[in-house]
């Protein structure tokens, strides 16, 4: 296993400010929760949601799914606060 394959076991701390989105019915919920908590005490920035009701692929669904075009917004405000940090 690689060494920084388990946030438990890894060395987070100079990681890049990161946002995580999970969905409630998702069995990978947890380990971004774990993720954003394991970074959060390395110090790394972190901004984490998981979105109500939704299932793992509801990030792509937009046009029927409204808590889809939140998360969207969320990944485009982060992505963009990254871009403004490495163009300054």
């Amino acid at each position: 296993m690689l060494p920084w394959s388990r946030s438990d076991e890894a060395d987070l701390s100079g990681l890049p400010p990161t946002a995580i989105i999970n969905a409630e019915i998702d069995p990978l919920r947890s380990d971004g929760e774990m993720l954003a908590e394991a970074m959060e005490a390395a110090g790394v920035e972190v901004e984490q949601q998981t979105f109500d009701g939704v299932t793992h692929e509801f990030f792509g669904m937009a046009p029927v799914v409204p808590q889809a075009e939140e998360a969207q917004n969320l990944a485009g405000d982060a992505l963009q606060q990254a871009w403004d940090q490495v163009s300054q």
